[in-house]
C-alpha cells in the first residue's frame, strides 16, 4: 500500500510540475531551434594557403534554464552545413578518404547564456557563448574539436520567436592538421517554455 501512495504522489507532482514548465513565461525549462542562412562558412588550414569560404545552411538547437524572464543559459548547438568547392581535393592518410566536394558540417557546441532587454514579446536579445568548434568533413574519420565562441544578437517579435544573427569562431583538427573556422548565420528560433 505505501509503495502504491509514494508512486501516486510522485506521479501527481511529475504531472503539476510539467503542466507548468511551459507556462509561457522564459522562467524555467526552456527547449528550441532554428534554421535559416549561413551566408558566410569558412575554414582555413593553419600554415597554409588552403581555405575555403562558402554559404551553407544554419542549424541551432538549445535546451536549458531560464532563471528569470531576462536572462536563460543553455547547451547550444549553433551549426552549418554546405558542399565543398574543391576539385580533386583527395587524400588518404589513414584516417579516411576525402571525395571530390565532399559535404563539410562545422560548428559550435558549448554553454551559451542569452540576455532579453525588455519583457517577452517583443525584445532585442544577446548571445555569449564559450564552448568546444568542430568540423567534420564526409568520409573523414578523424574529428578533433577545439576550443570555440559563439556571439550574437537578435530580436523576439512574439512570444516564443525571434530572428538571431550569430557569429560562432574556433579551432578544429583532424589529426593531422589544424584549421581555423568561423561562421555567420541568419536564423529563425522557436523557443518552448
Amino acid at each position: 500500500m505505501k509503495r502504491i501512495v509514494v508512486s501516486t504522489v510522485l506521479c501527481f507532482l511529475a504531472l503539476s510540475l510539467s503542466a507548468h514548465a511551459f507556462d509561457g513565461n522564459r522562467k524555467g525549462f526552456v527547449i528550441g531551434g532554428g534554421l535559416g542562412l549561413a551566408p558566410v562558412s569558412s575554414w582555413s588550414l593553419q600554415n597554409s594557403p588552403f581555405d575555403e569560404n562558402r554559404a551553407g545552411i544554419g542549424l541551432n538547437l538549445i535546451i536549458g534554464y531560464a532563471w528569470d524572464n531576462h536572462n536563460m543559459i543553455v547547451y547550444e548547438g549553433n551549426v552549418v552545413g554546405y558542399s565543398s568547392r574543391f576539385d580533386g581535393f583527395r587524400t588518404n592518410n589513414g584516417l579516411g578518404v576525402i571525395e571530390n566536394k565532399p559535404n563539410i558540417g562545422q560548428g559550435y557546441n558549448g554553454a551559451s547564456w542569452y540576455h532579453y532587454f525588455t519583457e517577452i514579446g517583443h525584445s532585442w536579445f544577446t548571445v555569449a557563448g564559450l564552448g568546444v568548434y568542430t568540423m567534420d568533413v564526409e568520409n573523414l574519420n578523424s574529428n578533433d574539436p577545439g576550443p570555440g565562441i559563439l556571439l550574437g544578437g537578435g530580436y523576439e517579435f512574439a512570444p516564443h520567436y525571434q530572428i538571431g544573427l550569430y557569429l560562432s569562431a574556433g579551432s578544429s583538427s583532424n589529426g593531422m592538421s589544424d584549421y581555423d573556422n568561423a561562421h555567420l548565420s541568419v536564423l529563425f528560433t522557436a523557443i518552448a517554455f
